[in-house]
């Protein structure tokens, strides 16, 4: 009769817990507990040689100082660098002490399906770990907070209590980015890794995110069917109606009215807040032409496109 080791070594269920279990001690290594204030607890990834990111919403405000807790158990200072409440990314530079960075991949062979493992780290420094199926992948797509995130990949379920800003790996043992609880209601996401990255590189070089402000509340209406269609889409048939004028802002400095139609900033057509909100964030600061219907009939302003604070939300 055959005993139990020899039994175990020809079962896949056992050769597959053991290969979950081997990318979770090898990403553990580079995965640490981010104990916050008042007894707030996340995961966090050292992403890159002393920097470390973690999830932002689970602070509340952000400290500007936290200590971290790794594999060996010993407890470090890490000071914040930045945050984008926007894709829910924290940012913190760690003492350049011996916790090497993760293994970053990207996510573009990851469908629907796809068993991935998320990682983290309890307030006693012991690894945790969870694994599902990914319930679905899209493409781009904003957060409700205007993020930009590459792409969409939602989890089958929600994560675990301190998951959130831990590492997830494919099944290789790839970190393909990191788990938030905070971009959706239902479901744990995975913000990309080359979102990750992109929002790492500008906290690291300006401390925080651009978000563009126009200074104007304003709803998708149907155009009149005219002549005057603007010319970067001749075809469109919806823009948006300004609703409210933030005073003192750019669109009211701009000459921009209650009442006013805008068609077409930047040459993107303005068709939905969001989309017009995404098309400026590489123009703060900067003049663009909007075209626009006052009255029935087209006109035109340039505007200079505002900034937001960090602490606000809309355009």
């Amino acid at each position: 009769m055959a005993s139990i080791s020899e039994a175990a070594a020809g079962n896949p269920l056992v050769a597959m817990s053991d290969a979950l279990a081997a990318v979770v001690d090898g990403i553990g290594k580079c995965t640490v507990a981010v104990l916050g204030r008042r007894g707030a607890i996340a995961s966090g990834v050292v992403w890159r040689s002393g920097v470390l990111v973690s999830a932002a919403h689970v602070f509340r405000r952000t400290p500007a100082a936290v200590a971290v807790r790794g594999a060996d158990g010993k407890e470090r200072d890490a000071t914040l660098v930045g945050v984008d409440t926007s894709t829910d990314i924290a940012v913190f530079r760690l003492p350049d002490d011996g916790i090497a960075p993760a293994v970053i991949g990207d996510c573009t062979h990851v469908k629907a399906g796809h068993l991935v493992i998320a990682i983290g780290r309890s307030g006693q420094g012991d690894v945790t770990a969870s694994y599902g199926l990914v319930n679905r992948v899209s493409g781009p797509w904003q957060t409700w907070l205007g993020g930009q995130v590459d792409r969409l990949i939602r989890l089958d379920g929600g994560l675990y209590d301190g998951l959130s800003g831990g590492p997830v790996a494919d099944a290789a043992g790839t970190v393909i980015g990191i788990a938030t609880s905070a971009l959706s209601r239902s479901h744990g996401i995975v913000v990309p890794a080359s979102t990750v990255s992109r929002v790492v590189d500008t906290l690291l070089a300006k401390g925080h995110v651009s978000r563009a402000f126009l200074g104007i509340a304003a709803q998708p209406v149907p155009l009149p069917k005219s002549g005057d269609a603007p010319a970067s889409d001749p075809a469109q048939s919806t823009g948006l109606l300004i609703t409210a004028l933030a005073p003192d802002g750019p669109a009211e400095k701009a000459g921009l009215l209650i009442g006013d139609i805008v068609i077409d900033v930047a040459g993107q057509p303005a068709t939905d807040l969001h989309e017009l909100r995404a098309s400026l964030a590489s123009h703060v600061g900067e003049r663009v032409h909007i075209s626009l219907r006052r009255g029935g009939a087209p006109a035109e302003v340039t505007l200079t496109v505002g900034e937001w604070p960090s602490q606000r939300r809309s355009c």
